[in-house]
């Protein structure tokens, strides 16, 4: 992949995507694993808000899903090659990266139409738990706070037009503001 005409809007949402990634918070309060697995798993699941706005506004027009997304893997590409992997075992983690990708999309996905519609909190959790947690069990605290967060997020995306949430480079709920219940 190699991510040819940069746009400046869907660098900066990458960069927030990024930034709340890294939050020590995550770590500290929220006790995950500090390692390059959970980095990407918090790099998907602050996506995944955004595709999931995407999805539900059903804007044809709209090319900021796709670009991000192009982005995203360009830039895990580019890590990769800077770490110093080469050819054959870039294209064997990328495959590895957008297969992981795609499954915690749906799962993610799948989980939060059951919650919207019926309240159903199930495959929520338990995708946050295999992802996030990598099945480990945690203290359903833990579990509810990125469930309650998805949602805040969502909703608070769901209530700006879509050049809102551009300008805005999809900034994210300050979760220093957030505590876990």
């Amino acid at each position: 992949m190699f991510f040819k005409k940069e746009n400046k809007q869907v660098k900066i949402i990458y960069q927030n995507i990024i930034k709340i990634s890294r939050s020590k918070f995550f770590y500290l309060d929220l006790k995950l694993n500090d390692n390059f697995e959970t980095r990407f798993d918090l790099i998907i699941f602050h996506a995944f808000i955004i595709f999931f706005y995407y999805k539900n506004l059903n804007n044809e027009k709209s090319k900021i899903s796709q670009d991000l997304f192009d982005f995203m893997f360009s830039d895990f590409e580019n890590n990769l090659r800077e770490m110093g992997f080469g050819d054959i075992a870039v294209n064997k983690k990328m495959k590895v990266f957008i297969t992981a990708f795609y499954g915690r999309i749906a799962q993610y996905s799948k989980g939060a139409d059951m919650y919207r519609i019926n309240g159903d909190k199930t495959l929520l959790r338990q995708t946050i738990l295999n992802n996030i947690y990598k099945g480990k069990e945690k203290s359903s605290q833990y579990v509810n706070f990125f469930i309650d967060y998805m949602e805040e997020n969502i909703n608070q995306f769901t209530n700006k037009s879509e050049e809102e949430n551009i300008e805005n480079g999809f900034r994210y709920n300050n979760i220093k503001n957030l505590k876990v219940k």
